[in-house]
């Protein structure tokens, strides 16, 4: 038996509205971090699309609000020196950008759960040689208090590492801000990108 049924057409949109992205999950290798310009002016006050950027696969959430911070690599060439020149340094160099993303839930627990482990790596980098050196110290002498604080910036170091390998996929990091000519990169997913230059293109550069 034939259907003498007609075919539904679809409602008509708005020729306003936001142009829509097929959502399908992005392959193994569009996984990897890549960086975006974005303006941050722009960012400031709020991006609003209709997809996650971070995933290009989810509807967007409500938008939250993020801190993005950028230190330039000198300031830490302060360790070699001592840790009250690394936070003058610190404070001096670091450039700040808070702005809005339309992030969905996944994306934002991802995203703030990397933020936490990535900052106990840091923290990790001041309290390793302490802790070590006072292990030294205690069980095999005042002689084992220096290769003590020696291996716990070792490993510290190899913590910061770990931790920015292991959440770079969740993570949407900075790689510069220059306030002064509205620029600023992300390192994030490549739909990031894509879903920006769909529904929000004007906070993107070139």
């Amino acid at each position: 038996m034939i259907s003498t049924d007609e075919p539904v057409s679809p409602s008509p949109t708005s020729s306003t509205a936001l142009p829509h992205l097929d959502l399908a999950p992005p392959s193994p290798e569009e996984r990897s971090p890549v960086g975006v310009v974005l303006r941050p002016s722009r960012l400031e006050q709020g991006l609003h699309t209709r997809t996650c950027p971070q995933c290009g696969l989810n509807p967007a959430g409500a938008p939250v609000k993020r801190t993005f911070q950028w230190v330039p690599p000198w300031v830490y060439f302060g360790l070699l020196l001592n840790i009250v020149i690394l936070m003058i340094l610190y404070y001096a160099g670091r450039r700040i950008v808070k702005g809005e993303l339309p992030l969905c839930s996944d994306c934002d627990v991802a995203d703030r759960r990397g933020r936490r482990l990535r900052s106990f790596s840091v923290a990790g980098i001041f309290l390793g040689p302490l802790v070590f050196a006072g292990l030294g110290g205690v069980t095999l002498g005042s002689e084992a208090a220096a290769a003590g604080a020696l291996i716990g910036l070792v490993s510290g170091i190899v913590g910061i590492v770990a931790s920015h390998r292991r959440t770079r996929f969740d993570v949407i990091g900075v790689k510069h801000i220059d306030r002064k000519r509205d620029t600023m990169t992300l390192t994030a997913s490549p739909t990031f990108g894509r879903v920006l230059a769909a529904e929000a293109p004007d906070a993107l550069l070139g």
